[in-house]
């Protein structure tokens, strides 16, 4: 009996945490939590203690599929390998030639470290089209804090602050293993706490400042934080004379939003704005947590972010200790979404300009952001801007995913050819022609610098994949091959080694490793003569954004359904829906037919207030439909006491254990999809207008 023990990172989730593997004769016999990971100090979440039950799941999908029934009937043969390269090679070849390398488009989820190699791959391929839903996560937040501070805010030293504000951010939930022993670690040492979040969540009841905001009124109260702020000049004036530009103007900007204003958009008493905001100025260093999703699902998502970099540089905790950072991975332009993937900025200008979204959101062709979803859909349905008729999805269950999943499906439907990428059956890969079976995070070798802040990790192979599963880079590598590609790489050891190349270092190398990190600096901007924007200071008002028609200072605009904005649809849908969410339990839609998992949380809930819910006579744990004025789903009530009387929240990616789960469960199946950020492509599914309905 042979007996080892891998270190390596956990990649369920973008938190990455530390996992030590104990491997007998070839076969995943335990994983623990590594307590010298140096974020996540030996935790481990339910979707990591599930490893064994994921890698040999009797519904793993183990061999390449070829489809034989209709779409979405599920029925499919197995074939071999090179006999399904073959067909994917013949279909992306047949499309390059007849409508150009752009009809082809490749699409990921959000995790599993893709992004450089399909990047490469489709540089290589001539297409400029990477899909992926980055405008429902990373991508407002990068644009929006780039614009004011010429670098993105999502590296927040929590354990050094002494005020800590959350704002549309959960990360006992999203990211625990990436920031909560920071977070407790500065809350033990006296650090001040806010919360800003529709729903109570256990930070916000144990905050010393909970505002319990109308959803998607964000720009309202951060606007309010601003003036605020100012009024009682408690701003860092020192940094401020030197540091920024544009301050009268945005000063008296936002002083349309007295406390009076700012507490009637956004139902929250104006002492309680008062005071957080005089709490967040006075404790200085200061750090500010933004939910992925929750700055960036919203239709004034870019203006939100804009206005919360403001606010963190004009109190001076931007690029400071304690503060929020300025990291930059050591691999640099080799990072997961560095430069030198980037098909915008690695194909023929004539050739770029075709990524989809940049004639819409003209910013993403400065920053290196995947195409919104949103943008590819008409190009399939009424290929608009030009046609786009083959796809390849990795780990991208899109059906469940993306706003206005009936929509998404009628994009699906009609492509010439679709491959995905997955583990398991789901909604998406029904709609399939081949299916491929990928290698489990422990059954492959990579390498992790997204969101790491400083540092480096090594995830190396704890096992050798099951079955006829391969690595995700060797099925680039083979499609490459197959499709006679000429500058992709060769094998996955000459994938890494070129991620690592700038640091002088092979991936065999870095394994004995594990770990590097780049010395964080502080106040580099000091040392630069300022910071990376046009004006070379914090920009509260921005002449660059305003010359190419985009508003100058951050704005505020209601929510596209709400009381205020749509009072006649309001009268029939009396309640205001907030989705999207997450669950410890799972990431986004996958592992739903995972036992321990679906153990924990098995349906879809509704958190509702008590008192509305027995209003509307409606009991506890009771199944209800649902409703929006885009259609119905099916979930079981909650009583929630810590959820305003007029606000319920659901959450997302349910649709497994039921016939049509993905139209009955789905909570995408009522959200819109033409809600956008009109700079950034935020997509708008924080607040609805809905009703709840009996079932019969």
């Amino acid at each position: 009996m042979s007996t080892k023990s891998v270190r390596t990172i956990c990649f369920e989730c973008h938190s990455r945490c530390g996992v030590i593997i104990k491997v007998i004769d070839g076969k995943i016999e335990s994983i623990k939590g590594d307590k010298d990971h140096p974020h996540s100090h030996g935790f481990i979440c339910p979707k990591a203690a599930a490893c064994n039950e994921i890698i040999y799941h009797p519904e793993r999908i183990l061999d390449p599929l070829i489809r034989v029934g209709a779409k979405s009937s599920g029925q499919f043969e197995k074939i071999s390998w090179d006999k399904a390269l073959d067909i994917i090679s013949e279909k992306l070849l047949n499309a390059c030639e007849k409508w150009g390398p752009e009809s082809v488009v490749f699409g990921t989820g959000t995790t599993r470290g893709m992004a450089p190699y399909i990047g490469r791959f489709l540089t290589v391929l001539g297409s400029p089209t990477f899909m992926a839903p980055s405008n429902y996560s990373g991508a407002p937040l990068a644009l929006g804090s780039v614009a004011v501070s010429g670098f993105g805010i999502s590296d927040p030293d929590y354990a050094q602050s002494k005020c800590i504000l959350l704002w549309a951010h959960n990360p006992e939930a999203s990211w625990h293993g990436l920031y909560m022993y920071d977070i407790n670690k500065a809350l033990k040492a006296g650090a001040k706490l806010i919360v800003v979040d529709p729903r109570g969540t256990r930070l916000a009841r144990k905050a010393d400042h909970w505002l319990q905001l109308r959803p998607g009124t964000d720009v309202a109260l951060a606007l309010g934080f601003l003036n605020v702020i100012f009024e009682n000049e408690l701003y860092d004036k020192d940094f401020v004379k030197k540091w920024t530009y544009g301050f009268n103007r945005l000063k008296k900007h936002v002083s349309e939003f007295s406390l009076e204003r700012c507490s009637e958009i956004t139902w929250v008493p104006k002492e309680k704005i008062k005071a957080a905001a005089f709490e967040f100025a006075n404790n200085h260093p200061a750090s500010m947590g933004l939910g992925m999703g929750g700055a960036s699902q919203a239709n004034d998502a870019f203006d939100m972010v804009r206005s919360l970099t403001m606010l963190s540089g004009i109190t001076g905790n931007l690029d400071v200790e304690g503060g929020n950072l300025n990291c930059k991975p050591p691999t640099g332009r080799r990072s997961c979404y560095g430069i030198d993937y980037n098909t915008y900025l690695n194909l023929p200008p004539e050739q770029s300009k075709k990524k989809l979204g940049i004639d819409r959101f003209p910013l993403m062709s400065i920053m290196p952001i995947p195409s919104p979803v949103e943008t590819v859909w008409p190009a399939i349905i009424d290929e608009k801007p030009y046609p786009v008729k083959a796809i390849g999805l990795f780990a991208n269950n899109a059906m469940c995913a993306f706003a206005n999943s009936k929509h998404v499906k009628l994009a699906l439907e009609k492509l010439d050819f679709l491959f995905a990428v997955d583990y398991f059956h789901t909604p998406t890969t029904a709609m399939a022609d081949i299916i491929l079976p990928p290698a489990h995070w422990t059954e492959r070798d990579d390498v992790e610098d997204l969101l790491m802040k400083n540092h480096l990790i090594c995830q190396p192979k704890a096992v050798e994949p099951v079955s006829q599963c391969r690595d995700e880079k060797q099925i680039l590598i083979d499609l490459a091959k197959k499709m006679n590609l000429n500058g992709f790489w060769q094998s996955i050891e000459e994938t890494l080694d070129y991620r690592l190349e700038p640091l002088g270092m092979t991936f065999d190398e870095f394994k004995q490793k594990h770990l590097l990190y780049n010395p964080i600096e502080y106040k580099k901007y000091e040392k630069n003569n300022g910071f990376r924007t046009v004006s070379k200071k914090i920009e509260l008002y921005s002449d660059s954004l305003e010359s190419i028609g985009i508003n100058p200072m951050p704005i505020y605009r209601e929510p596209d359904e709400s009381p205020e904005k749509s009072p006649e649809l309001y009268k029939k849908y009396p309640l205001i829906l907030t989705t999207g969410a997450r669950n410890i339990v799972y990431y986004h839609s996958s592992h739903r037919n995972i036992p321990s998992l679906r153990k924990r949380s098995p349906d879809p809930q509704l958190d509702i207030h008590p008192d509305t819910a027995k209003d509307l006579g409606l009991s506890d744990g009771q199944w209800v439909y649902l409703v929006t004025q885009r259609g119905r789903v099916e979930i079981k009530i909650k009583y929630f006491e810590y959820i305003h009387p007029k606000v319920v929240q659901a959450p997302h990616g349910y649709w497994y254990g039921v016939e049509n789960g993905w139209e009955r469960l789905n909570i995408n199946i009522i959200t819109d999809n033409t809600s956008l950020c009109p700079v950034s492509a935020g997509i708008g599914i924080k607040s609805f207008l809905c009703r709840i309905e009996k079932i019969d």
